[in-house]
Formats: C-alpha cells, sequence, structure tokens
C-alpha cells in the first residue's frame, strides 16, 4: 500500500464527532431532525444526549436513522443537569438512563459485539413518545467516522 492509500485509510478510519447546540424540544414541533448525513454511509459509535439542564417531566422518546431504530422502545427520561443519555445503538437495548456516566454502545449490545451501526445518508430524528415536552436544555454528540471519502455529518437545520 502506498503513502496516497495509506493517508486515505486513516483518514477514513478518523472518528469523527458532530455537536448540536442545547436547545428546548417540543412535542408540537416533532419529529426532530438532529443530523444530516450525506455523501455516503458512515458509521455511528455513539450518540449522546447531554442534560444542560434538568429534565423534571417523564419524556418517552426514540431515535431513528431514517427507519432505522437506535433504540428498542420508548424511554423515560428524567435526568438532573450534567447528566448523559446515552443511546445504544442496536434495536436489542433500551435507552440508558441518564447517569454522570454512561457506557456507549449500551453493555448489552457489547456483549454482542454491536460497537456501531451502519448507516447510509439519512437524517437522525429523534420523536416524543407522549404528551410531554423536554423540559430542559439538551444537546446532541454524534461520534462517527467514514465509510466513504465524501461522506460528512451536520446539525439539521
Amino acid at each position: 500500500m502506498g503513502m496516497k492509500a495509506n493517508l486515505e485509510a486513516i483518514w477514513l478510519a478518523k472518528r469523527t464527532k458532530t455537536w448540536r447546540p442545547p436547545a428546548l424540544y417540543a412535542v408540537a414541533d416533532e419529529p426532530f431532525d438532529l443530523f444530516t448525513i450525506a455523501g455516503g454511509p458512515i458509521k455511528i459509535h455513539a450518540l449522546t444526549c447531554y442534560l444542560e439542564e434538568a429534565i423534571t417531566t417523564a419524556v418517552t422518546w426514540h431515535f431513528l436513522c431514517g427507519a432505522v431504530l437506535l433504540d428498542t422502545a420508548l424511554f423515560a427520561a428524567i435526568g438532573n443537569a450534567d447528566e448523559t443519555v446515552a443511546v445504544p445503538l442496536d434495536v436489542g437495548a433500551a435507552l440508558i438512563a441518564p447517569a454522570q456516566g454512561s457506557p456507549s454502545p449500551s453493555l448489552l449490545a457489547a456483549a454482542f459485539n454491536v460497537e456501531g451501526i451502519v448507516v447510509h445518508p439519512d437524517v437522525i430524528t429523534m420523536a416524543l413518545g407522549g404528551a410531554a415536552d423536554i423540559d430542559g436544555l439538551t444537546s446532541f454528540c454524534l461520534e462517527w467516522s467514514r465509510l466513504s471519502p465524501a461522506a460528512s455529518v451536520v446539525p439539521s437545520p
């Protein structure tokens, strides 16, 4: 393998993080487009929700990339400020409860050697499963790597 091929392989394998700024999410506005994937497939290594402020009302939510579920079922989240919610990236596992630290992917997913999920260009969305709004500022971080040189991820408008 030549120098150019080596550099391309390293660049493709590099993990990148894309942040979505803090926002409030209301049922009336759902589903919420969080990130847009373009230019080719990517491997998602982690999707983490950071609670900038406490969520005091039980909120149920799902995460999807197009039609692909990134968790098993609606999850009720109540959490304190400065806690995280890890998305398991596996339809065999539920979202991980808010905590000061969360394994991602989930321990269940790791037990089955699920280290990420491959997705094609689409939009990662969050859907709320009830009448409650997310009543605290919440931000998101997507950790991913390219499977195509032209792949990119940006926060959705």
